[in-house]
């Protein structure tokens, strides 16, 4: 057996277990503000002492340490505030915090960390998948009396979670037990063995051509006629168009640059990173587009001056704004697009279909998924090819038509491949 290694005191202690690993042992700081011993594990003496040199940096310098003892609720709390808040975009926290709030029950809840099984987290899932969830979070019982219209007057909705929704939760799950494996509360992740059904896509109906015509045609008189030209042409998301700058901008050369995004997070308007490391993306400008844009440095000059006193200078330089100059909120956005979708004529799709309709499009001209990814900010191609790489009816039966044509044939063509593909021959 190894000589066990001595550290200085306050340095907490190292010494080999009878199975071989080594382990370190201090006392840190908890989430109940008191210090509790604490241990960790490493093959040889260094990794564990590594382990604990880390346990006690983060002690001091106030990051609590998880205990065995907490309940799920509990480790997701601490999990939530000391380890996602510093690691993922402030959106995906806030969802992260949401979903924990309004998902995760008293019932699940309550399980001790240790004890929870991978039989427990599919059944809570499966369970949340078919539960209403306004019966459950108490969302029609919570409007005042004269509002109410469904499951408060016995009248359930079904407002079943989305498929989206329930994989989101197992994610969490996933990344906050890891981490506690990772912190040595827990020998291995039960949630990395809980499978979901591939459940059913949405299916995406983006806008025909003549749709999109239809569309541009009446934007002309809306003060969002710019956006909804860079929505369909170049397929901007909704935050990327309300966070999109002058300087983001070459009007000249014809560029778009794809910097920030204006994000409603926590209660708050804010501007963000763009989603992805691919979504800050250079994209040329279709000229309908220039002189969109053209139109809207005009009306917004207009703005100012007609706004006076009452003018807001933000100092973000946004191209699309309200009459004061203040930045539109990404929900009155989609309001408009769906009184300009009435007034169009045309199919009610989301806003964020327009982005569809773009690649749908551009499919249909001949662009290859590469250059669509490029021009969406995809994250990869297989984002491209999973969501977009779907043709319409008219488009299968123009192919199928031209291979009619090719299988009917000219009278010219080679009959020596002996029948080998295509159609049957008589021999």
């Amino acid at each position: 057996m190894a000589t066990p290694k001595k550290n200085a005191n306050n340095e907490g202690t190292i010494y080999q277990r009878k199975d071989g690993r080594w382990e370190g042992s201090a006392y840190v700081l908890t989430t109940d503000g008191t210090y509790k011993r604490r241990s960790v594990y490493g093959k040889t003496w260094g990794e564990a002492h590594e382990k604990l040199t880390k346990l006690k940096a983060d002690s001091l310098s106030g990051l609590p340490v998880a205990t065995s003892k907490m309940t799920l609720s509990e480790y997701l709390a601490y999990w939530l505030a000391n380890v996602a808040k510093g690691k993922v975009r402030r959106t995906t926290y806030v969802n992260y915090e949401s979903l924990v709030r309004n998902y995760v029950t008293s019932e699940f809840g309550k399980k001790k960390l240790t004890r929870l099984t991978a039989r427990d987290i599919r059944a809570f899932l499966t369970k949340t998948a078919a539960t209403c969830q306004c019966c459950a979070q108490g969302k029609d019982k919570n409007r005042p009396d004269h509002k109410r219209r469904c499951c408060a007057l016995g009248k359930c909705c079904k407002k079943l979670p989305s498929d989206r929704t329930v994989r989101f939760l197992l994610v969490i799950l996933r990344a906050a037990i890891q981490h506690a494996v990772r912190e040595d509360e827990l020998p291995r992740n039960v949630a990395r063995n809980v499978e979901l059904s591939m459940g059913t896509k949405r299916e995406i109906e983006p806008l025909t051509a003549k749709e999109g015509r239809q569309l541009l045609a009446a934007a002309r008189e809306n003060r969002l006629w710019a956006a909804y030209e860079l929505a369909v042409r170049i397929g901007l998301r909704r935050g990327e168009l309300l966070g999109l700058r002058w300087s983001d901008l070459d009007l000249y050369e014809g560029v778009l640059t794809v910097r920030q995004a204006l994000q409603r997070v926590g209660g708050e308007l804010l501007i963000v990173a763009p989603k992805t490391q691919r979504s800050a993306r250079r994209v040329a400008l279709p000229a309908e587009c220039v002189t969109a844009l053209r139109a809207q440095r005009a009306q917004q000059i207009a703005d100012k001056k007609a706004a006076g006193d009452n003018w807001k200078e933000t100092g973000h330089d946004l191209v699309f704004t309200t009459k004061n100059g203040t930045p539109i909120e990404p929900r009155n956005m989609n309001r408009s697009f769906e009184a300009l979708s009435v007034r169009a004529g045309v199919r009610k799709v989301r806003l964020h279909d327009l982005r569809h309709t773009c690649a749908s499009l551009l499919h249909e001209q001949g662009a290859d998924a590469r250059m669509i990814m490029e021009v969406l900010g995809h994250s990869s191609i297989r984002v491209t090819m999973d969501i977009y790489t779907f043709v319409r009816l008219d488009s299968q039966r123009s192919a199928f038509d031209r291979v009619g044509d090719a299988l009917r044939g000219d009278g010219n063509g080679s009959d020596d491949d002996d029948g080998a593909a295509g159609v049957p021959v008589t021999v």
